[in-house]
């Protein structure tokens, strides 16, 4: 039919279809009937059904009798449907919730709410056969009753769920089929201890307003979320949906409310290319300070431009983090360790370079020539001196013994020598440990640059793994 939608079109050709079945079936059903009678003769049994033909003459074959009590529906028509509507909605009230307790089912589309569902007896006709014909109908919230639902979680707005433009599919059964559609901001608690390498969970919580929980049971539909019309999203992936009832007491009443639970993650390679990776390598050249020779003058200046990059980058990120203040993201820790090192690498190369710079006249004090005879030079293995290595001497034997007796004189006599020996050796290694060598102040800046080098080199790397560990840990 024009003007209507074609569910109602296709299940008027469907009955029609049927009805066409029916009495096709029954004209042949009678036919083969007659022809039967007529192949057998005449006289009917004493149940048959006698007929008078036109001049008065009875019919003796047996014919089916007729379903006199049997009232075939009107076919569609908007007139029929007309009536329907009038039919219903007289004496309808819209404020009037159809049962003492209404069950809505709910479910949730990431495009829009899904559907919500619910039974009103006063909408139903299934007991009338004159619109049989008539499987559902439309209508709006300005003509009828439905629930009033909120997004108890909506930071834009708090208002009942209303459109008026999205019409309610209203069955024959009574059931109601309602699909509004809207955007929801709602509030979600972000934890960014992992960022980028994330993963978040947010709720989306439907209450009811007004009603309580004995007069409107939010129920959940067989699917509680919906991913039909969900498009893969560039930056976050979905991880897994789920949903539940739940109820709440507000002013000592109970309430009725569904929580969608949505569990997101973030995707990586984004994040991994512009922000793990370059700060990582602008790391080293903290390292590097150290390794540019003193009278080259441009140590301050990469110095100051590692720091100021390394503060440039911390403020980027900490723009596209959230700002809360419950959890501190991994990777702004480690950006501040490091920023805190660029700071240390400016300091020292200031100092580093005033040492080398210094008057040769000057003496250098005592402390700092032990500090870097008996520490500086071992650490940062300078002229291959290092902390680890040992002198072994062998032990030379020089007399075979062959009787047990001398065998134990020349062992007294031996451990004799061995301990006035070993008194020497002390003693003489004391004298050398007292003779500590002369530095210069370019020899002594030399070496805390290559100590520096390599115990910041250790410090970048011990963050640098101890970070990317914790964050792929957790991806």
């Amino acid at each position: 039919m024009p003007g209507f939608s074609n569910g109602l079109t296709e299940h008027g050709n469907r009955y029609r279809w049927r009805l066409f079945t029916f009495v096709s079936f029954s004209i042949l059903h009678a036919g083969s009937f007659q022809g039967g009678g007529g192949g057998g003769g005449g006289g009917g049994g004493a149940g048959d059904l006698q007929l008078v033909n036109r001049n008065g003459k009875e019919i003796s074959e047996p014919v089916v009798e007729p379903n006199v009590n049997k009232i075939n529906p009107s076919p569609y028509t908007i007139t029929l449907e007309t009536q329907l509507r009038s039919k219903l909605f007289t004496d309808y009230d819209l404020l009037q919730r159809p049962n003492q307790t209404v069950n809505v089912m709910v479910s949730l589309s990431l495009l829009t709410i899904n559907s919500l569902i619910w039974e009103d007896s006063r909408l139903s006709w299934n007991g009338n056969t004159t619109y049989d014909n008539i499987r559902f109908i439309f209508s709006n919230e300005n003509y009828m009753w439905r629930p009033a639902v909120i997004v108890e979680n909506s930071v834009s707005d708090m208002s009942v769920i209303s459109d008026e433009h999205t019409f309610m599919r209203i069955i024959s059964d009574g059931h109601v089929v309602w699909t509004p559609g809207g955007i929801y901001e709602i509030h979600c608690d972000c934890d960014v201890t992992y960022y980028p390498l994330d993963k978040q969970t947010c709720s989306l919580v439907m209450s009811t307003w007004a009603y309580t929980s004995r007069e409107i049971s939010l129920v959940l539909g067989s699917e509680a979320v919906l991913t039909t019309y969900f498009s893969e999203n560039g930056e976050w992936e979905l991880v897994s949906v789920s949903g539940a009832a739940e109820s709440s007491t507000r002013e000592s009443q109970s309430f009725s409310h569904l929580k969608f639970i949505l569990t997101l993650r973030r995707r990586p390679l984004f994040h991994i290319l512009n922000t793990i990776l370059p700060v990582v390598i602008m790391a080293t050249l903290i390292v590097m300070v150290f390794k540019l020779p003193p009278e080259s003058g441009e140590r301050i200046g990469m110095s100051l431009t590692a720091l100021l990059a390394y503060a440039v980058y911390l403020s980027l990120i900490s723009d596209n983090i959230p700002r809360t203040s419950k959890s501190a993201s991994v990777l702004s820790i480690y950006l501040t360790i490091v920023l805190c090192l660029s700071v240390l690498t400016v300091i020292l190369t200031i100092v580093v370079l005033d040492l080398y710079f210094n008057i040769e006249e000057d003496d250098v004090p005592v402390w700092l020539k032990r500090l870097t005879h008996h520490v500086l030079i071992k650490f940062s293995c300078w002229k291959r001196n290092t902390c680890c290595r040992l002198k072994i001497q062998p032990i030379e034997k020089e007399h075979v013994i062959s009787s047990n007796k001398d065998i134990t004189e020349l062992t007294a006599i031996n451990a004799v020598d061995i301990a006035r020996g070993r008194k020497k050796k002390l003693d003489t290694t004391n004298t050398e440990q007292s003779k500590i060598p002369e530095y210069t102040w370019k020899e002594i800046a030399l070496i805390i640059d290559k100590f520096l080098l390599a115990l910041f080199s250790i410090l970048v790397l011990l963050t640098t793994v101890i970070t990317l560990t914790i964050l792929g840990t957790h991806y």
